[in-house]
């Protein structure tokens, strides 16, 4: 089976139709949670979830899907991926347009293997590709995946193999597309059960590198800004009190501008005056017009 690694600027226009594939979204497109709930049938996790995750979630949740898989392991714990509709539904847009057969659809960190109480990663160009749960991995740079706590884990270093992917395809699985219609009824007692969710010490080192990772793109746009329009200045060490400064700066030059001699005339002197005599003496300027 031929797989696809699909990110947003991946095209399928010189793709056979006649073959079969396994798209691989790039992990970093989608973000991974487990969460612990008290116990209640599946169709009521699934109504609950999305809100426990609002607080973790930099995105809007009503622009994201959310695929919930109960854990085989252990009772009342969740599995959940979640990805932005936006991206589900160009990826469907091309393969229908490019009329492709697509036999599974996966997260790429799907493709390691997955064992109880390992954890198999991959490194590779782009960081370090890591799985420790049906359901649960991602990506991230080989430093701060070093710094994750993994006490819980075997650590295993693996290849990828379509084997590992288990049949699943995303692009069948029911991804709450109505989810929000049926959420509203569920705020106040998911207020309360809020207080009972568990995110795995591990997950939460994982969302906050995608918090970071989003932070630190905001920043690099902040200071691209600033050097856009201080172009003079070379070195940015502390943007919001280089900021304050530039600011400070410009008010201080509109304030020398409003004093200096020709603003003054402007304000006291008539549309084509011409100065007859201009005399200084004792430090005082006389104008004859």
């Amino acid at each position: 089976m031929n797989i696809i690694y699909y990110n947003a600027l991946t095209v399928f226009d010189e793709l056979s139709s006649d073959r079969h594939y396994l798209i691989a979204i790039d992990a970093n497109l989608a973000s991974t949670h487990q969460v612990e709930l008290p116990k209640m049938n599946l169709t009521k996790a699934k109504k609950a979830i999305p809100f426990l995750l609002e607080d973790v979630l930099l995105d809007d949740i009503e622009t994201l899907d959310f695929f919930v898989q109960k854990t085989t392991d252990a009772p009342n714990f969740y599995d959940v991926i979640v990805i932005e509709k936006q991206i589900m539904k160009r990826l469907q847009e091309k393969i229908e347009q490019a009329q492709l057969e697509i036999e599974r659809c996966v997260i790429d960190f799907m493709l390691l293997p997955n064992e109880q109480g390992k954890m198999h990663y991959l490194e590779d160009k782009q960081g370090v590709l890591f799985r420790f749960g049906e359901f649960l991995g991602g990506r991230m740079d080989k430093t701060l995946f070093d710094d994750l706590p993994k006490d819980k884990y075997q650590l295993t270093n693996a290849t990828i193999a379509v084997k590992h992917t288990r049949k699943i395809n995303l692009l069948d699985v029911d991804w709450l597309k109505n989810w929000e219609k049926l959420l509203h009824q569920w705020r106040f007692s998911i207020t309360i059960v809020l207080s009972l969710m568990v995110l795995m010490p591990i997950q939460l080192a994982v969302d906050n590198y995608y918090l970071n990772q989003q932070i630190q793109m905001q920043q690099n746009n902040n200071q691209n800004t600033f050097k856009k329009l201080f172009p003079e200045v070379r070195r940015i060490v502390d943007l919001p009190v280089q900021i304050k400064q530039k600011l400070n700066q410009a008010n201080s030059y509109k304030t020398r501008s409003d004093d200096d001699l020709l603003s003054k005339l402007t304000l006291e002197t008539k549309p084509k005056a011409m100065i007859k005599q201009l005399k200084f003496n004792q430090k005082t300027l006389t104008l004859t017009l």
